[in-house]
């Protein structure tokens, strides 16, 4: 089982490896292409509000443990 510092190290990561496909998908670096998934603009800002979300919740959890 993952301690709470390594599920936080993970997290960071994935959301820095997310925010920088985002951002090449917004700026016309990456293409998505998909028969079934969103991929409009209001998916990435539900995306990005997500990632938000989730730090948050990170932050208030970081600010209990201390």
């Amino acid at each position: 089982m993952e301690t709470p510092a390594e599920v936080r190290e993970r997290w960071r990561y994935l959301r820095d490896l997310l925010i920088e496909q985002l951002s090449r998908f917004e700026s016309g670096a990456l293409h998505i292409h998909s028969n079934t998934e969103n991929v409009s603009v209001a998916a990435i800002k539900t995306l990005k509000e997500n990632i938000a979300d989730f730090d948050d919740q990170i932050s208030r959890s970081e600010a209990r443990e201390t």
